[in-house]
């Protein structure tokens, strides 16, 4: 049995767990940038690993459906993508957090997704974008 220091899955020391939640390499952290008036801010990272699992479980939950249409009318809140052990940068998801709590995401092949009650705040949350407003 394989022994780590603070599982990447469930931070629980000595836990051997090897599954993914997608098929892409696990992510070591999560990039984003939070679009303000002038453009999009510095780049900004998720270094919490409880945090990068909880954005891998909520995009591993999204059901893709490319009939989804997002309101291109309006600027997304916000970008963000993984960077896995190679520190390379995944692809690009935009979100549009809505006031009911839930969330419009976009991959970057233009297929739209919909978060669902707290996925969409939890996202929100960890971005800190309820302190920038």
């Amino acid at each position: 049995m394989e022994f780590k220091f603070g599982c990447h899955h469930c931070g629980v020391r000595g836990c051997s767990s090897s599954s993914k939640t997608s098929g892409s390499p696990e992510a070591k952290d999560v990039g984003y940038q939070i679009v303000e008036s002038g453009g999009l801010s510095d780049k900004r990272a998720v270094l919490d690993k409880d945090n990068v699992k909880k954005i891998e479980d909520i995009i591993a939950d999204i059901k893709w459906d490319k009939t989804v249409s997002v309101d291109k009318g309006s600027k997304e809140d916000a970008v963000f993508w993984f960077i896995d052990q190679d520190n390379k940068e995944g692809q690009k998801y935009k979100v549009w957090f809505n006031e009911t709590g839930s969330a419009d995401v976009q991959d970057g092949k233009q297929v739209g997704g919909v978060l669902e009650g707290e996925d969409g705040e939890t996202l929100s949350s960890i971005f800190k974008l309820n302190d920038q407003k």
